[in-house]
């Protein structure tokens, strides 16, 4: 809060008419209708022909008009609706592909409802004060000083990062009856990874001439949709490292690689899984038998992702976390294990693979995934090396470049560790510029952040 009070006056006004105006055009969006806003513009057309034209029929179509507007108007404020609502959510959404829902509708009203609609809407998308103040719109010290004064577009472009999702009303209802319920469904595309929660399900009741609505509550309960990050297709990828893996067995897992064949008995140790035992052999001899088999061997790979991002390169750090689940998704852990690794305050390390956690769990921990705001690459690279023996190779993943993330790229294969960077930037040029300052030991491939699956198919440079 600190940093809000020391805002300068004028941010502050223009902050707040920017916020006032904000909630005023959501009020008015969704309760005028395309008709409405058609018969709104009426008005002021006709007062501008009155003086080129004969009064008589600009009047009576004035007039027309604000007979309609009113009686639409009245209308609409005579409108009752008391319904509850009941979602039936998929487990998982994924960012920029649409979600169907069904929802349950049952009118606990007195009074029958025909031509109601249902609509979601998403959480308020309006940033705070300091937010606003402190940001900065990618490319805004390229606009002229009246628009980095007022900050409109840096305002326009924080309220599209905030929006959750798009959506759609849906179809009109058939009439409900008091008591009676029904079944519809809704829309709506995820914008970004992350926990949508649905708490504000509204029930749209227009007039009969669809100029206005009214918008009502409904009683519903308080839902979250889980929401993935976004995959890329990703091409066949050879990646480094072939001496070191993972040893594994029996105990935990089944068959798979060289498949722990079945090798001979021996008597039972303290710890043996029970499945083991070899019931025959028990029962003939008298003592207890296990079944031992050949070791399982199978590679370990590490998922290095870069969470120190400023908050001007929040879409950059969305972009790494995409890239990021789509190794995790295309990396076959019924044969390997695959670790995920970041810093968000400490360090985080999740496993999925053989014996470990299913890669939908993994998915679910990068949807959550958020950028750390204090820089410690000392932190990331002593977490890689804590389990360099153990690691095959490692993916590394990083929110652009710089003397730091070059450091630590050096310092990682220094100690030994197989590596492959990939680092997502805006411009090439601009890239190739800093990594001629700061170069890297080992091939980067540069990703754009508007042209990210056909980099991916690009060769590193």
């Amino acid at each position: 809060m600190a940093e809000v009070k020391h805002t300068g006056f004028f941010q502050r006004q223009i902050y707040r008419i920017y916020h006032r105006n904000s909630a005023l055009a959501h009020f008015l969006t969704h309760r005028i209708r395309p008709a409405g806003i058609l018969l709104v513009m009426l008005v002021p057309a006709a007062w501008l022909l009155m003086p080129q034209h004969a009064l008589g029929p600009l009047f009576q179509l004035r007039g027309l008009i604000f007979a309609v507007l009113g009686i639409c108007f009245v209308w609409t404020l005579l409108r009752r609706a008391k319904v509850t609502v009941h979602r039936e959510l998929p487990r998982v959404a994924t960012a920029g592909e649409t979600v169907n829902y069904h929802v349950r509708v049952k009118n606990t009203g007195l009074l029958s409802l025909s031509g109601s609609r249902l609509l979601e809407l998403a959480p308020d998308n309006r940033p705070g004060l300091e937010l606003f103040t402190h940001s900065r719109e990618p490319g805004e010290e390229k606009r002229n000083i009246f628009d980095r004064t007022l900050g409109y577009y840096r305002w326009e472009w924080l309220q599209r990062g905030l929006t959750l999702f798009a959506n759609e009303s849906s179809a009109p209802l058939p009439k409900i009856s008091p008591g009676e319920t029904v079944s519809t469904t809704l829309t709506l595309t995820p914008n970004k990874r992350g926990i949508i929660s649905l708490t504000d399900l509204r029930v749209c009741l227009p007039d009969p001439l669809g100029v206005f609505q009214r918008v009502r509550k409904t009683q519903s309960t308080a839902d979250k949709l889980v929401v993935l990050p976004h995959r890329y297709r990703l091409p066949p990828y050879n990646i480094p490292g072939n001496a070191r893996f993972q040893l594994g067995g029996e105990a935990a897992s089944s068959t798979t690689g060289q498949s722990g064949d079945f090798t001979c008995v021996r008597e039972y140790r303290p710890g043996d899984p029970l499945r083991h035992i070899h019931w025959k052999s028990w029962a003939r001899t008298g003592k207890a038998i296990v079944k031992e088999y050949e070791d399982v061997f199978f590679p370990r790979y590490g998922l290095v992702l870069d969470t120190f991002a400023p908050a001007e390169e929040a879409d950059l750090f969305e972009e790494a976390v995409s890239v990021a689940a789509s190794f995790a998704a295309s990396i076959d852990t019924r044969e390997t294990l695959l670790d995920l690794m970041f810093i968000r305050d400490e360090a985080y390390v999740f496993s999925a693979g053989r014996g470990e956690e299913r890669i939908d769990k993994m998915l679910e921990v990068l949807a959550g995934v958020q950028c750390e705001p204090i820089q410690d690459f000392e932190a990331l690279q002593n977490l890689v090396l804590r389990y360099r023996d153990d690691l095959t190779a490692c993916i590394c993943i990083f929110t652009g470049w710089c003397e730091q993330r070059r450091d630590t790229v050096q310092n990682l294969q220094r100690a030994g560790v197989e590596l492959k960077v990939i680092s997502i930037c805006r411009e090439l040029d601009d890239a190739h510029r800093i990594h001629s300052q700061y170069p890297s030991p080992v091939p980067v491939q540069w990703l754009r952040s508007t042209h990210v699956e056909q980099d991916l198919h690009q060769r590193p440079h």
